[in-house]
């Protein structure tokens, strides 16, 4: 029987942990499928569904608990929200990507999340962060990335320009071009620095190398476009006489073929500044186009200085209106510049709050880590005493009375045909439905895990109805952990005046019968209740002792309470201490207990 016993625990523990890795196998199955749709739905620029997807990606890999899962689903949120201009949320994402990274030591990741972190600190205004974020980033790749190297410094070079930083501008951009690997991004780079150099005044610079980007071959006919325009500007600023409205006119030509919105903006620009001095007529006709295409594109600042050249080449009278509008323009830059550095500062102000609040509940959660371990030590020394304390008893009685120990032996056995019977009636049809469940694909390991826990809780019930029971003058305490063991965070105990009852002076005998009793009414709750809250309120009138059990459970389906082997024992055991135990019962609406007996 014994043998019997112990091979159905070994079991149910068996069991516990074949599901724990097939439940593992599963969610890194079911991740793998779940991300290639997600990067099937960031390449279609589906990037509201690719980010509920990658949601249950970070779901699955908490599950998994593998931090480079964790880390790589932060980032591929920073940067689905980004392209739906989520920013702030995107910043959060793109920090927490971060912190995972860093546990994982992987140095390629913390570059890509703190080179996207560094262009939204750019896009915000916040350019002194930015610098921050992208050298951060280029201590951890030390040139293992020649890619992210290149994008870190062309970010840093635009930083600069921005703050027309001009000379530091062309250092980033010069150190991009030294990593850099794609011909079309070299343009791009080589481009850029000619018009910091024309920022710079020197043209001569800027010219030889538009120049040199002409003689190689340009496929993108916007770039070459652009190439075009700003060699023929630069060539005009240095030499106003020189012959460049057939190149200004070839840009301008490419861009509406191409119909590039953006740099038809620039070319009406150029030419209006061209024809500024030469044609009044021609530089206000460029200057309206240049006006309409930006107010079409939504480009205010462009409005701005289109604006500016059409009041100064017509009458004041004719002016007025643009005057208005200019100034309304300004105001609603400044006001949306405003707003985008406030945001900003609050949401790095929310994001750093929030990280105190976790670093304070991280420490807490420590706390009571060691306090746990601390009363875990303290009962397993109360539990190695109690033994070493009962076996001597135990051999002192077995050396007084062999009659007791014959009937410690039958109980004992008896125990054993009761914990059998417990574990083949309430526990065999359970594990068989389980194993069956976990042999069936379509059953979800959700369905599984609750049933594991059932069982798990039959397993406890049986556990704490056998085992022996400290009386004497501890045994308030002990009753105490007892109600603590059934207290969770989906149903409070709740114990009103319990030192009231002097337990520790309770006969033994009525110590072990209200173990017994309560045990067994929580074991009901747990198993049958579905309650949330219970209350234990006690009293004591002279010799009297009156404890109340209240749940907010489903109580009994019917308002009839049927006695079956739970309900029956709690009451026979009361009776053999001459008190009383009543049931009320109200269904949906808890369950009520009044015990009474005498001190």
């Amino acid at each position: 029987m014994k043998l019997k016993i112990l091979f159905l625990l070994f079991f149910i523990f068996f069991l516990n942990n074949n599901l724990f890795c097939f439940q593992e196998k599963s969610n890194n199955s079911t991740y793998d499928s779940l991300s290639k749709k997600a990067s099937e739905l960031g390449r279609l620029k589906e990037n509201k569904k690719a980010v509920l997807l990658v949601k249950k990606l970070l779901h699955l890999a908490k599950l998994n608990n593998n931090n480079t899962q964790i880390a790589t689903s932060h980032y591929r949120l920073g940067l689905y929200y980004g392209r739906s201009n989520l920013k702030d949320s995107s910043y959060y994402s793109y920090n927490n990507a971060i912190k995972f990274y860093l546990l994982e030591k992987d140095s390629i990741g913390l570059a890509k999340a703190l080179l996207n972190k560094a262009i939204l600190e750019s896009d915000f205004g916040d350019y002194t962060n930015s610098d921050i974020s992208g050298i951060k980033g280029l201590k951890y790749l030390n040139g293992t990335s020649k890619l992210l190297m290149t994008s870190i410094y062309n970010c840093l070079a635009i930083n600069s320009k921005k703050q027309k930083l001009f000379t530091e501008a062309i250092y980033n951009y010069k150190k991009a071009l030294f990593y850099n690997t794609s011909h079309r991004f070299e343009i791009s780079i080589k481009n850029n620095i000619s018009i910091v150099y024309k920022e710079l005044k020197d043209y001569s610079k800027s010219i030889l190398m538009l120049e040199n980007l002409l003689k190689d071959s340009i496929t993108n006919q916007k770039t070459k476009a652009k190439v075009i325009d700003n060699l023929a500007y630069s060539k005009w600023l240095y030499n106003s006489k020189d012959t460049v409205l057939k190149d200004f006119l070839l840009a301008e030509f490419i861009r509406n073929k191409e119909k590039d919105s953006y740099g038809l903006i620039a070319s009406y620009s150029h030419l209006s500044e061209f024809y500024f001095q030469k044609n009044k007529v021609k530089a206000l006709f460029y200057a309206n186009k240049m006006y309409k295409m930006s107010k079409t594109e939504k480009n205010p600042q462009d409005q701005i200085d289109a604006i500016d050249i059409i009041t100064t080449l017509q009458t004041p009278q004719k002016s007025i209106k643009y005057y208005k509008e200019s100034i309304r323009l300004r105001d609603s830059l400044k006001e949306v510049e405003t707003q985008k550095k406030y945001k900003f500062a609050k949401i790095k102000y929310n994001y750093e709050e929030e990280e105190k609040e976790k670093l304070k509940f991280k420490t807490l959660a420590i706390e009571n880590k060691l306090v746990a371990e601390q009363e875990e030590s303290q009962k397993k020394n109360i539990l190695i005493s109690g033994v070493f304390l009962t076996s001597g008893l135990l051999f002192l009685i077995y050396r007084r009375k062999e009659q007791h120990k014959k009937r410690i032996l039958q109980e004992s056995y008896n125990t054993e045909i009761r914990i059998a019977k417990k574990l083949h009636d309430e526990l065999g049809n359970d594990i068989y439905n389980t194993l069956t469940k976990v042999q069936n694909p379509e059953i979800n390991s959700e369905e599984i895990i609750n049933d594991l826990d059932k069982i798990y809780l039959q397993t406890r019930a049986i556990s704490h109805e056998n085992d022996s029971i400290e009386t004497g003058a501890n045994f308030e305490k002990y009753f105490r952990n007892l109600v603590a063991s059934y207290n969770s965070d989906s149903c409070k105990i709740i114990l009103k005046d319990l030192s009231c009852l002097d337990l520790n002076n309770l006969k033994k005998g009525k110590q072990i019968v209200m173990y017994r009793v309560f045990n067994e009414l929580f074991v009901n709750m747990k198993k049958h209740s579905k309650a949330s809250l219970v209350v234990l309120a006690c009293k004591k009138t002279n010799h009297n002792v009156e404890i109340s059990y209240a749940d907010n459970g489903v109580g009994f389906k019917e308002d009839v309470i049927i006695f079956k082997n739970g309900l029956k024992n709690m009451e026979t055991r009361i009776k053999t201490i001459n008190g009383i135990i009543n049931f009320e019962n109200k269904p949906n609406k808890g369950l009520k207990v009044n015990i009474h007996f005498k001190n």
